[in-house]
């Protein structure tokens, strides 16, 4: 029954996006703004995007954000199917999204095809990267440029002066970065290996901390800060994304800092755990008083509760309750996890089956941790590939953390580790 309701409301919502009668008359105007979307070239859900308005003697960032919730109704069968789901989990071989298709394609997504409702953040910043003034309002922006990353780290490295915005608020965002810094923030720039699975063949990607990255991750934890520091003083319940305190690196681990990926590793084991709260709480390693999640509402539900509030609260309508909103993060947190470890058992899978295809390659790896010495169970850091995983390390060698050395591919026996031998 519930699934031709969901037929019924994707019918409807699209009617009312192509008729374009439904726009609330407090939505404003920013398509006269060159606005930019900055993502990987085969990415569905384009739900963040940016510009640069030039005012007298100052420039002022927009970060806009997707806005389903000016169609979707909460606690209609759309939503409830989101909320089943609580995140697009993306596998391997199929990505499994928390909403239609259809309508990321045709109603959500910030393309440069139509002009697209958002939720826009204006923000104008003081020169050490403080903030001087905000501005938050339901909007109609239409993106002039979709790019992926290696296209817009080639506007803001070569900085044309016919398109220079990329680059100005690329050093706008870097301050805002400095200025975190000074307060504590902890940041960990280091490349990733990332399983890739075409025609069931798995392939490692290697994804590099750029500047165009850098630039959209800072955009994003800006836009979190600012919009919770909002929800906080309106007193709207939403769930607030919450870090507890981190343990300094203890003086035992000091003697690794010289080693950045072993340093890295420690680094990352002292923070606190994270996670949705009622509460308007610390984020450690942000070094923000609060913050959550309002950048992928096509993606993840805790963002998409924060923007039914936000559309709520700026449109004098009825909030969903505290009550619920509790509810809601119980929800969250505990699918939130599984679907993490789903994604981890795919990648863990498709690793196997990529040193299954490369038995003859030798790997330079880094001990990061022994998890049971006796058994050879271990962390191993793969040089050249830069990922790590749990490993069974056959040796009689006395190998210590730290060290670094040569390894082949033995075999898979279990279905939780792959077996290495040590290369003499």
């Amino acid at each position: 029954m519930c699934k031709k309701i969901v037929e019924d409301e994707i019918k409807d919502l699209i009617f009312r996006f192509n008729t374009k009668n439904n726009l609330n008359s407090a939505v404003k105007d920013l398509t006269h703004l060159k606005t930019y979307t900055i993502d990987d070239s085969k990415s569905l859900e384009i739900d963040d995007a940016i510009s640069l308005e030039k005012l007298s003697g100052q420039n002022k960032l927009w970060i806009h954000i997707a806005s389903p919730t000016s169609y979707i109704e909460y606690q209609s069968c759309i939503d409830k199917k989101a909320r089943k789901l609580i995140s697009t989990v993306y596998l391997s071989t199929n990505t499994n999204y928390m909403l239609p298709e259809v309508l990321i394609n045709n109603v959500f997504n910030l393309s440069d095809k139509d002009k697209r409702e958002s939720l826009s953040l204006g923000v104008i910043f003081n020169d050490d990267g403080s903030i001087s003034s905000t501005e938050i309002v339901q909007s109609l922006i239409k993106v002039d440029y979709r790019l992926d990353f290696t296209e817009a780290d080639e506007l803001i490295d070569y900085a044309p002066k016919e398109e220079e915005d990329l680059s100005l608020i690329s050093t706008i965002l870097e301050s805002r970065n400095s200025w975190r810094k000074k307060l504590g923030a902890i940041e960990i720039l280091e490349s990733y290996g990332k399983i890739i699975v075409e025609d069931k063949i798995p392939t490692l990607k290697i994804i590099d901390p750029t500047l165009s990255r850098k630039l959209i991750s800072e955009a994003m934890i800006l836009y979190g800060n600012i919009i919770s520091n909002f929800t906080k003083q309106n007193k709207i319940p939403v769930p607030y994304r919450v870090q507890e305190s981190s343990n300094e690196l203890s003086k035992d681990n000091i003697q690794y800092s010289d080693n950045k990926t072993l340093y890295n590793f420690l680094l990352k084991k002292t923070m606190g755990k994270t996670y949705y709260s009622i509460n308007p709480m610390k984020h450690t390693s942000l070094a923000l008083t609060s913050y959550l999640h309002a950048t992928s509402p096509i993606r993840r539900y805790a963002d998409l509760l924060v923007h039914y509030q936000l559309n709520r609260y700026l449109n004098n309508k009825v909030l969903i309750s505290k009550e619920d909103v509790q509810q809601i993060i119980k929800e969250i947190n505990h699918l939130g996890r599984q679907n993490i470890m789903r994604f981890r058992e795919d990648q863990k899978y498709w690793l196997s089956k990529w040193f299954e295809n490369n038995t003859f390659n030798e790997y330079s790896v880094i001990l990061l941790n022994w998890i049971n010495r006796y058994k050879n169970i271990c962390i191993l850091y793969f040089v050249d590939y830069n990922f790590s995983t749990i490993s069974n390390l056959n040796s009689k060698l006395n190998i210590n953390i730290g060290d670094n050395f040569n390894v082949k591919y033995s075999s898979h026996n279990n279905i939780d580790m792959n077996y290495f031998e040590i290369i003499s």
